[in-house]
């Protein structure tokens, strides 16, 4: 009734630990009748049955008790079977790292001599042996698919494995019962493997996922493991279907900009970097096929060094470069810079400031606005407005904190705290959003244009159809101001912030906007992250993601499909169908470019809408921003430098090496 888990039963001892288990639930799913198997770190696999009886006196510990009328039935663990797991001949015991049970009371483990196992749960005798690896090395995870036809195996060797096993005519219970009946001897086959990771793969699990316009749903296998990607592979057609990578890319860009002074900020764990822009350049067609690349070493300007026991979470610069502002899990860090620039070269002198008494607490998102003000998002929901000090000798100042704005919505509208915060150019609206998609997950809130004005909650938008990854605030001075906000599945809704309302271009794409959006930019597995806009022209943004960018005409029509750029990019080359049920994969038959060509004209899309055009020329994008009306900065993080950061894979033979 509390919600909480409470302990109910003790097992007997299995004499030394245990490292994985497998749980096979009796009668309609109860727990009389059930079975649990134990890989036990003495190199045995131990079965334990759940027996049932009915008592009239104190019960020992050990036993699962339910009511029945004025007696108590005990539902009582038995050890009634152990599996020994060979050594060959070594003095430590195999390891049972893993295992799987089935309906018909077989079990699969996977050990550290690299086996994966076959074994007959009645009898406790073993089948069949599969190696998983030449190396010997350790197998750590099992997955196994609804229909218990395939075993997927993985571990130190980053290969994922498929065992299938021959198919029959086999009766299949209606539930998986415990008290199951000698199986039908089956064959094993190993029929596939892929190597999508370059690390140990420490976890697989089978899930399902929904495919639009079809009521079906699709069986996935997910792994991780130390290299932080998860990979994606159809069960179904595991041999023949291309995985699909997802990185662990921060969804917070750790980058922030200050385009007045040309200023990059990145943070890191215990320290800011500070680097230098070039000085504003001409921009013709030249430089978009060819961007400058930048060298961080040869345009760093600074490091500020934080000590405290905690990583840095998020931090940002003004756009006029004077102020910084950090945070971690324990308090809020704000510096004077001091900047000094000589013949184009700056130098800072970064003062710590004290802040106000009022506010001395940890924020998780931060933000400034042209009138010197900081805005703070803590973990609590609130927003406090510190002012800055006009002169390094007077103090910042609160000014107002923002906390009665979800004191009206349910609970599980404001679970998670504001991530994202963004302000108008005309510094008159804040928008404030938080990972999540009920009513609540953005709110909007009027700025005072002068000290006499008031701060005030504007409105929250209303439920979302999948959870909020970003906002930003368009228009502003002249412009009649708008909200767009970009969703987890590739979908963006823009809001008219004075009407508080829907736009006239959401209301025209009709809800939910899914099926109205091209299906290249709504099928890409990286989601979006940011959203940016051209002060030059207020109604063309860009959708940013972490392989792509998407650039957004609002007076343009949405086309059907998007166009690439470069269009022979090699991830343009394999398309995925529309019908998800079939993962089919087309192929075109031009190389790919291995460098900035020429060849790659931007009118190459003369011919067609131009509009939602997808750019594939940057991965691995961090940060994204435009540093003036024709110029735009992208910061990229090759994954050969994450790489470098892990520790030493396994060693490996490769073929003529």
């Amino acid at each position: 009734s509390s919600g909480l888990p409470q302990l109910i039963s003790t097992l007997p001892s299995a004499g030394n630990a245990v490292l994985s288990l497998a749980w096979l639930p009796g009668h309609h799913g109860g727990m009389e009748g059930s079975v649990i198997f134990a890989g036990v770190a003495d190199g045995t696999i131990r079965r334990f049955d759940c027996t049932t009886a009915v008592f009239t006196a104190t019960i020992s510990t050990g036993t699962v008790l339910s009511t029945r009328s004025s007696a108590s039935t005990s539902h009582r663990w038995k050890p009634t079977l152990r599996m020994t797991v060979e050594n060959r001949g070594l003095r430590e015991a195999t390891k049972v790292w893993a295992l799987e049970a089935l309906s018909d009371g077989t079990v699969i483990s996977g050990d550290s001599l690299g086996h994966v196992q076959i074994w007959d749960g009645l009898s406790g005798t073993m089948s069949q042996t599969f190696n998983h690896n030449e190396s010997g090395a350790d197998v750590l995870c099992l997955a196994l698919s609804e229909d218990e036809n395939k075993v997927f195996a993985s571990g130190v060797d980053s290969r994922v494995i498929c065992i299938e096993r021959q198919q029959g005519n086999v009766v299949q219970s209606n539930s998986k019962n415990a008290s199951f009946e000698p199986p039908v001897m089956r064959k094993w086959i190993n029929t596939g493997a892929l190597r999508q990771h370059t690390h140990d793969v420490k976890a697989l699990v089978v899930c399902h996922k929904h495919v639009r316009n079809n009521s079906d749903y699709l069986e996935l296998l997910v792994s991780g493991g130390v290299d932080t990607k998860l990979c994606t592979y159809v069960a179904k057609d595991f041999k023949s279907s291309r995985p699909k990578i997802w990185y662990n890319w921060p969804m917070l860009s750790p980058v922030s900009i200050s385009r007045k002074r040309r200023l990059l900020c990145v943070a890191r764990a215990k320290q800011i970097d500070i680097y230098q822009l070039d000085c504003s350049i001409d921009v013709k067609l030249q430089s978009v096929l060819d961007p400058i690349v930048k060298d961080e070493t040869k345009c760093h300007v600074k490091t500020i060094s934080i000590q405290s026991s905690f990583n840095l979470n998020c931090a940002t610069i003004s756009d006029d470069g004077n102020f910084l502002a950090a945070s971690d899990a324990a308090s809020t860090y704000l510096f004077s810079l001091g900047i000094e620039e000589k013949n184009g070269v700056i130098n800072l002198d970064p003062t710590k400031l004290n802040l106000p008494s009022g506010f001395k607490r940890p924020s998780v998102a931060l933000k400034f606005d042209w009138q010197k003000r900081l805005y703070c998002a803590s973990i609590d929901g609130s927003i406090a407005v510190l002012g800055m000090p006009p002169t390094s000798n007077e103090k910042v100042t609160l000014d107002h904190v923002f906390k009665n704005h979800s004191c009206r919505l349910p609970n599980k509208s404001h679970h998670f705290p504001f991530v994202f915060l963004d302000i108008t150019s005309d510094g008159n609206w804040l928008a404030a959003g938080r990972f999540s998609s009920g009513k609540g997950a953005v709110h909007i809130f009027a700025l005072p244009s002068s000290e006499a004005g008031n701060y005030q909650h504007w409105w929250s938008v209303p439920e979302m159809e999948a959870t909020v990854n970003c906002i930003k605030l368009l228009g502003g001075g002249s412009a009649e101001s708008s909200l767009a906000i970009g969703c987890s599945n590739n979908t963006f809704y823009i809001f008219n912030v004075i009407r508080r309302s829907l736009s006239d271009f959401s209301h025209e794409m009709g809800l939910p906007i899914l099926s109205s959006l091209p299906s290249e930019l709504t099928s890409r597995p990286e989601p979006i992250t940011s959203i940016i806009s051209n002060p030059s022209n207020l109604y063309k943004f860009i959708l940013v993601a972490r392989g792509y960018f998407c650039v957004v005409d609002l007076h343009k029509s949405v086309p059907e499909h998007s166009n690439w750029y470069p269009s022979n990019h090699l991830r343009v080359k394999r398309q995925v169908s529309d019908d998800e049920s079939t993962l089919t994969h087309h192929w075109t038959t031009r190389k790919r470019s291995l460098s900035f060509s020429h060849d790659d004209h931007i009118n190459d899309f003369s011919k067609k809408s131009n509009n939602f055009t997808i750019c594939l020329r940057y991965s691995n994008i961090l940060f994204q921003e435009f540093v003036s009306e024709k110029e735009m900065v992208i910061v990229e993080e090759p994954w050969m430098s994450a790489l470098e950061e892990l520790p030493d894979a396994l060693a490996r033979r490769v073929y003529g090496a």
